[in-house]
């Protein structure tokens, strides 16, 4: 058996098809069929069900998948250590967060920590929460972004800590009849029509319901949350947000609400006991750095 052999087999269970699999991997179907035949003979079991060059998994091939996806990640992760040790100075970061802390909370992180190392790269994904955890615990990601944690304890491998708590606001079009107040209840706010983001399958209406303590009337739910503030600027409706630098006071009035809403957390996570570059550990402390300065927790 050899790290040929893995990757091969990783690319055939991935496409389900020999001919795809051998253009990916730069090699003739025939090659890699013999090499798939001597792995299969080596282990004493079938891996595929083949139909022509269209093939699936068998269960031993299932069970041998993931262990090959985790041979290849730490040969990868090996890889990724020796050049960290070659060039400390320089490396990639791979991170993830939820969809609402990557529109307003990454940019400005990441910008200002390519001031200090810009030959810095980023992987940056945007996933749900539960997939960013997962992904911190298979090691595919070096830092995780998010809001929701309520399972955390699932997750006994990941260590998180808060890095910025926000306020809940109201957010209302220059010309709405609120714009001029300073201070909302949410019991004024029953006959308002409120734009509510949508991420993934959640039960927004559901979610939204409890947050404010009774049913509203919903008139659009964007699954973009960068349409949060254009379409309460032309008047499709009202919203309740974090108060973030990203508000456009120019076109929307910030009110506080009397009620306590609690606050929006954000949570930084990694891995414990895993390596992590000598960059990922820079801008980890970072971010840290910055959630005891600027963004101090209340």
């Amino acid at each position: 058996m050899n790290l040929q052999q893995l990757e091969y087999f990783k690319k055939i269970a991935e496409t389900e098809n020999f001919t795809t699999a051998a253009n990916l991997a730069s090699v003739t179907q025939p090659a890699l069929s013999k090499a798939i035949s001597k792995l299969e003979a080596e282990l004493n079991v079938p891996l595929f069900e083949r139909n022509g060059r269209n093939v699936k998994l068998t269960s031993f091939g299932e069970a041998f998948l993931k262990h090959t996806n985790l041979a290849l990640l730490e040969i990868e992760k090996g890889i990724r250590e020796l050049h960290d040790m070659v060039n400390p100075d320089k490396g990639t970061i791979s991170i993830a967060s939820t969809y609402c802390i990557g529109a307003y909370f990454m940019p400005y992180i990441i910008s200002d920590f390519l001031k200090s190392c810009p030959h810095t790269k980023f992987q940056f994904n945007h996933e749900s929460t539960s997939e960013i955890l997962n992904d911190l615990k298979d090691g595919k990601i070096d830092l995780g972004f998010y809001d929701n944690i309520d399972d955390l304890h699932k997750h006994v491998e990941i260590k998180s800590i808060p890095v910025k708590k926000e306020e809940y606001v109201l957010i209302v079009p220059k010309n709405h009849q609120l714009s001029c107040q300073t201070e909302v209840s949410l019991k004024d706010l029953k006959d308002e029509s409120f734009i509510v983001f949508s991420e993934g399958n959640k039960d927004m209406m559901l979610s939204y319901s409890e947050f404010i303590g009774y049913t509203p009337k919903i008139s659009i739910e964007p699954n973009e949350v960068s349409m949060l503030g254009g379409l309460v600027s032309a008047g499709a409706g009202i919203t309740i947000v974090p108060n973030t630098p990203l508000i456009n006071t120019n076109t929307l009035s910030i009110i506080k609400i009397k009620e306590d809403l609690g606050y929006k957390t954000i949570y930084m996570g990694w891995l414990k006991d895993s390596y992590m570059s000598p960059m990922s550990k820079k801008f980890r402390d970072y971010v840290i750095s910055l959630s005891s300065n600027s963004y101090k927790l209340e």
